[in-house]
């Protein structure tokens, strides 16, 4: 039997096969999903305002039932005047735009968001992976329980669930986990 139809997405996107009536086998052009190489590099005060937009639409995507305590100006003042200078800030950039961007501070990874066109793409693997290089000794991280697939990022990427809260603590007032990753290294001894 023949494979499935090759070709740009304007051609056959589907090709159906009935044998008496009855389906018996569909084709499907599937594109498969780029895998972006991203530029890694230290943020720079000109990327306050792209952060700022993918940190805000990403959080808007992802979590759209999380209370936003922080109208979107005063979230633009936070990123460049709080963030961008009290956190180390890395961003994944294309060469055109930014893709995505994590903060740490101290052993914690403060926020790591990528921009929504942009995830399943390898650019928050390649994010996180060079903030574990930067924090050797491990990481902490807190991540919103009802966050089900960041929750499975982490644990993917090595993150171990090591607290649950209420969320009493956090401005949102969302329950939230605290995870953490430990070098293999620094396990076995």
């Amino acid at each position: 039997a023949a494979g499935p139809p090759v070709g740009r997405p304007s051609d056959s996107l589907v090709r159906s096969t009935f044998v008496n009536g009855t389906l018996r086998s569909r084709w499907c052009i599937v594109w498969p999903v780029v895998v972006v190489e991203p530029q890694l590099r230290d943020a720079v005060p000109g990327d306050a305002e792209e952060l700022s937009s993918i940190f805000l639409c990403a959080r808007a995507r992802a979590m759209p039932w999380l209370a936003n305590p922080h109208d979107e100006r005063s979230t633009r003042w936070w990123m460049q005047h709080v963030i961008l200078t009290e956190q180390q800030v890395r961003v994944a950039d294309d060469g055109s735009r930014l893709l995505g961007f994590a903060a740490v501070a101290g052993g914690w990874l403060e926020h790591l968001y990528v921009d929504p066109e942009q995830q399943g793409r390898g650019v928050g693997r390649a994010l996180l992976e060079d903030v574990k290089r930067l924090r050797p000794g491990g990481l902490r991280l807190h991540v919103f329980t009802r966050n089900a697939p960041a929750r499975r990022f982490y644990e993917a990427a090595g993150f171990v669930l090591v607290d649950q809260s209420d969320g009493n603590s956090n401005e949102e007032q969302e329950p939230d986990c605290t995870y953490a990753w430990t070098p293999r290294s620094t396990r076995t001894r």
